[in-house]
């Protein structure tokens, strides 16, 4: 009998306006009161999930930064896994004489050692061209105010700024073609202790080798007492991989990665075509059946 259900966000329970639609909703409160808990699990940061959550009125707790942390539905940390600050410094310099755009995400904020507006311009049209939308929605209360972009900070003494009192996250390139990709990779495997996947087609996200969405998962199932069988993971990215190789009840929607796909013991309706919801109506009748 599944008693807890964990999704990614962005091309699963989001369509690719990143709302969450009134059947997907429905679903999670169906969920509730069933009492199997749902939970959130993204490579997004705390703002960025519960920015959006709160606009729902959703409360639950959350897997971020693809494994980086788990919180509890008021943000404190549960568990933490963190990268290491001499890999950050090599992995910035990858990504810096490549030139592709990047960001840290921080315990205490969002930093790139390049000019700020430059890096959010570039993410904004890398935004635009990919998920629509416009300027407007990166403004102040617009739909993407929350998004990191808009709260980069400038670092000078890249030393200085490692040695403070804080961790890092992850690191993550955007806007790269598939060639760049491809060369950032081949640059990162000299690199030991990281692990680097995509949320989409044209981004990496590079945290510590054991900060993955399944790695994560299996301390918080051990934490509550759960087994793998008892546990849902639905996901459309590559950073979704290592939920789909640990746990047996894996759900894709169709619009994700085709080797996601092919690791998911069920396949079910796109994102846009509210396919969590009906993983969770499936999900439900197994209960039932159970």
């Amino acid at each position: 009998m599944i008693k807890m259900v964990v999704s990614d966000m962005d091309g699963t329970l989001l369509n690719t306006k990143g709302q969450i639609s009134e059947k997907n909703i429905e679903a999670i409160h169906h969920l509730m009161e069933n009492q199997i808990e749902f939970v959130i699990a993204s490579g997004r940061d705390y703002q960025g999930v519960y920015s959006l959550l709160n606009n729902y009125h959703l409360e639950c707790e959350a897997i971020l930064g693809n494994g980086s942390q788990y919180v509890d539905k008021e943000g404190k940390i549960l568990m933490s896994c963190y990268m290491n600050k001499t890999t950050v410094m090599n992995v910035i310099d990858i990504f810096r004489e490549l030139h592709i755009p990047y960001m840290i995400f921080a315990t205490d904020g969002f930093y790139t050692r390049e000019d700020p507006l430059a890096m959010r311009e570039a993410f904004i049209l890398r935004s635009q061209k990919k998920f629509g939308g416009t300027l407007a929605d990166f403004e102040k209360g617009g739909r993407s105010e929350h998004m990191p972009c808009n709260h980069l900070q400038k670092v000078d003494d890249f030393h200085e700024f490692l040695e403070k009192d804080r961790e890092i996250l992850k690191v993550e390139a955007f806007s790269v073609t598939e060639a760049e990709a491809k060369l950032a990779r081949e640059a990162l495997q000299s690199i030991s202790g990281i692990s680097y996947l995509s949320s989409f087609n044209d981004n990496l996200e590079v945290t510590d080798n054991e900060a993955q969405k399944g790695y994560m998962l299996e301390k918080v199932i051990k934490l509550k007492g759960l087994s793998k069988e008892e546990i849902m993971v639905i996901g459309d990215g590559m950073n979704d991989i290592s939920m789909f190789e640990l746990f047996p009840h894996s759900y894709a929607p169709s619009n994700s990665h085709d080797e996601i796909k092919e690791l998911a013991s069920e396949v079910v309706c796109s994102c846009e075509e509210d396919g969590f919801a009906q993983a969770v109506h499936m999900v439900l009748e197994k209960n039932i059946l159970s």
